[in-house]
């Protein structure tokens, strides 16, 4: 099950993946008070099922259309129904 996390800079996104699947945060390129650089493509996996698996995005700020472009592209390849279930984007959560 492959979930995509998506939000504004700063609200916690990749705090809230560490949290559930038991990730350290320096794993993450956060730092408190900046928005980190993120590989959207990085798969992050629970260790007790790594079947579910989540991807982590850039934040996003009014007018940052850059930002968004690599979202929409993960998306439109992640869609196909020509991909195996386990590649597929099954949801797409966000905080």
């Amino acid at each position: 099950f492959r979930i995509l996390v998506v939000g504004r800079s700063g609200v916690g996104k990749s705090s809230l993946i560490s949290t559930i699947l038991g990730i350290d945060k320096k794993d993450f390129d956060i730092q408190p008070g900046r928005t980190g650089k993120v590989d959207i493509y990085h798969e992050y996996t629970s260790k007790s099922n790594p079947q579910f698996i989540l991807h982590d995005s850039e934040g996003f700020e009014a007018g940052s259309f850059d930002n968004w472009k690599p979202v929409k592209t993960f998306i439109e390849e992640k869609r196909h129904g020509k991909l195996p279930p386990k590649d597929r984007l099954h949801a797409i959560g966000s905080n």
